[in-house]
């Protein structure tokens, strides 16, 4: 009897197993290429919460305020507009605590590979903001600092450190891998 029982099991197992490795057989290509593929991640400095969107058939036009002061207004277009957003965890019972930075940049949807340092970093408008109850608030050009963006097939990889003169940063580096 003993024979019997552990032949019935392993012949339970092997169905199983055959089963299994069916199911993973009938996986189209894409399907397992999809599975290869990590999941965005974002990566955000220490304290804070990040967010980081791509915008599709947009554009990033830099205005200025009555004042003379610059800000990024985002509208219909043919480029892809790139967003990155910090925002500082603070306590709530603390008013004016609150902080939060911005980098934005344009670029074109068919270039794929985009490699830019310092001055160049405008061909792509990138800016920054920091937006906080400080003297300092405001959206700044980026001149200073390198750019690399390869972008194919919806995947974009990012990967720039970059400096704002006189302006205390929190996030000063991104390195992203996105899929849109």
């Amino acid at each position: 009897m003993p024979h019997k029982f552990f032949s019935m099991r392993l012949i339970q197992i092997c169905f199983l197993f055959f089963a299994l490795a069916s199911c993973d057989a009938q996986k189209s290509q894409s399907e397992r290429e999809q599975d290869l593929i990590p999941p965005p991640q974002i990566n955000c400095p220490k304290g804070g919460n990040c967010t980081f969107e791509v915008l599709e058939n947009s554009s990033l036009n830099i205005k200025r305020d009555g004042i003379g002061k610059l800000y990024p207004e985002i509208t219909q277009g043919d480029k892809l507009v790139i967003k990155y957003h910090y925002e500082k965890i603070v306590d709530k019972n603390i008013m004016d605590a609150g902080l939060s930075e911005y980098v934005y940049l344009e670029i074109d949807p068919s270039a794929q590979h985009i490699i830019l340092k310092d001055k160049e970093l405008q061909r792509v408008k990138m800016i920054y903001g920091r937006i906080c109850r400080c003297s300092d608030m405001g959206y700044y050009p980026v001149k200073e600092g390198d750019l690399f963006i390869f972008n194919k097939n919806g995947n974009l990889h990012i990967k720039s450190t970059f400096k704002v003169k006189n302006i205390p940063q929190v996030i000063h580096e991104l390195e992203e891998n996105l899929k849109y």
